[in-house]
């Protein structure tokens, strides 16, 4: 009988990455839904948060919008949609709905990120989703450190990754230089809002792309920018301004979001709605 070589397992720490976040995220799969939609649903409500605040820069009330969770506009209605999709969030009491589970594995992603410093987003990803039917597998954190060492890019220039995955050559980057731009894209939407997702939390400037690298097609352009600003726009407005102006034009904020928001001991979760729907909210749930 041929000998077997024993694998050592991976360090207890790698296999507990992103455990917290899961967690949360298990619970909404303990309502009966699919754990795949469950976490697609979770990246697409934490990205129209964020987008909600960039668009809601138009309004100068802004502030007071934050405090009061009652931001506008077409990403909040996107959100709801999503929303309106949990029956539980209806008639679960406040602390069980699957809203606020998304809430609080938003939040938890956050600090795992911040503990850990790489890219935890691919690591739930594919620890948890991409066996079998999915079978999407990212480059190990390690072999993109050595790639961003080869790479050697001088400050100020930009590094661009035909198949970004969930980005996370680009954070390997930045821990050698901070102030590089980054282009990614990725075709699979999912992944390159999951990527969206890791620029906003590394804070860096990026252009990620949903699109074909080798036909050039591009089907949507998500522009991250430091201070928490997140913009989405069509391809082919890549060059219009990212918020469209209005007669009442915003005051400029002098402050980042993301300053601002910790500030107010709101952070982005505000925009998770953890708390008490707003009247209007509850009024255009129950509506769905």
């Amino acid at each position: 009988m041929p000998h077997k070589e024993k694998q050592t397992p991976p360090p207890k720490e790698i296999t507990q990455v992103g455990r917290q976040t899961w967690k949360h995220l298990s619970e909404v799969h303990r309502y009966g839904y699919d754990n795949f939609q469950v976490f697609r649903d979770f990246i697409d409500t934490a990205l129209y948060a964020l987008l909600s605040m960039t668009y809601n820069l138009r309004f100068p009330d802004l502030p007071e919008r934050l405090r009061q969770n009652k931001l506008e506009g077409p990403y909040e209605e996107e959100y709801l949609k999503i929303v309106a999709r949990y029956r539980e969030n209806k008639d679960r009491p406040h602390g069980q709905r699957p809203a606020d589970h998304f809430g609080h594995a938003w939040g938890a992603l956050q600090m795992e990120t911040h503990e850990y410093g790489h890219d935890v987003l691919g690591d739930i990803f594919m620890r948890e989703l991409s066996q079998g039917d999915h079978g999407q597998f990212f480059t190990p954190v390690p072999l993109c450190d050595m790639m961003a060492h080869l790479t050697g890019l001088a400050e100020g220039e930009t590094a661009t990754d035909p198949a970004c995955g969930s980005g996370r050559f680009f954070i390997s980057l930045s821990k050698l230089n901070p102030n590089l731009s980054y282009v990614g894209v990725d075709l699979s939407d999912l992944c390159a809002k999951m990527t969206v997702l890791n620029m906003w939390m590394f804070d860096l400037n990026a252009d990620i792309y949903c699109g074909d690298s080798l036909s050039q097609e591009m089907h949507r352009l998500w522009k991250v920018r430091r201070g928490g600003y997140v913009y989405e726009l069509d391809p082919e407005e890549r060059l219009a301004p990212p918020v469209r102006r209005t007669e009442q034009k915003a005051e400029p904020i002098e402050v980042p979001i993301l300053d601002e928001a910790h500030t107010w001991k709101l952070g982005q979760q505000s925009l998770f709605d953890l708390g008490e729907f707003t009247q209007p909210q509850q009024r255009r749930l129950k509506q769905k």
